[in-house]
């Protein structure tokens, strides 16, 4: 992947459908059918005890994507288009959520942002 923010992007299947987007700082996002969580390395993704988690926040209902699918539809270096058709923004101090691609290009109306340093 020739990408300057994200080094992979992992697509898991199943009930519990996730995406893991893993930047080449070595943190990574991981998204969900109703959530968004940052985290400091791999190995913290699947912590029982949510070491290395630096930010977490729910998609509001009316953004969420349907369970049991991929819910990222595309990524384009700092752009996260969701299957719900909302965006997360990979900005320079986080990543923020809008409703739209229009917004997120804009940087207009940001429903929540996970900052990168705690």
């Amino acid at each position: 992947m020739n990408d300057v923010i994200v080094a992979s992007l992992e697509q898991q299947d199943g009930a519990a459908a996730r995406t893991l987007i893993r930047f080449h700082n070595g943190q990574v996002l991981v998204v969900s059918a109703d959530a968004v969580a940052l985290y400091r390395h791999d190995d913290a993704v699947d912590d029982p005890l949510g070491n290395g988690l630096l930010g977490h926040e729910l998609l509001p209902p009316e953004l969420a994507c349907t369970a049991g699918e991929a819910p990222v539809a595309e990524q384009r270096a700092g752009y996260v288009r969701l299957q719900s058709g909302a965006v997360l923004f990979i900005r320079p101090d986080g990543v923020a959520l809008y409703e739209n691609a229009d917004d997120a290009l804009r940087n207009r109306d940001a429903r929540w942002l996970i900052s990168f340093t705690p």
